[in-house]
């Protein structure tokens, strides 16, 4: 699969250390090399969303969208939260706007 990032995941990624650092890296290269979203492991859609999807990466979040399309499978991770602000309403009402489309 194809995978973009927006500005404010790269921010939050570059923040992380050792551990969290190495565990992302290997998400990202599993999202790479999975042929379809079940092959994506602790990758759960949201309930109430079309588009949205979370990996839980011990303690934070890594919240994406997933367009399947003909031509591409493109996975767009926007954000990388800690777990007590990843479901907050503010956050899941941004997630919302984004799940449009």
């Amino acid at each position: 699969m194809k995978v973009e990032f927006s500005k404010g995941f790269l921010k939050s990624a570059r923040k992380l250390t050792g551990k969290y650092r190495q565990s992302l890296q290997k998400i990202v290269q599993e999202v790479i090399e999975a042929k379809s979203i079940n092959e994506i492991s602790d990758c759960k859609k949201l309930i109430e969303y079309k588009y949205i999807y979370r990996i839980r990466m011990g303690n934070l979040r890594a919240f994406f969208t997933f367009h399947a399309q003909i031509i591409d499978d493109v996975v767009f991770f926007e954000y990388l939260l800690p777990r007590g602000e990843a479901y907050n309403k503010k956050n899941m009402n941004k997630l919302h706007d984004k799940d449009k489309g």
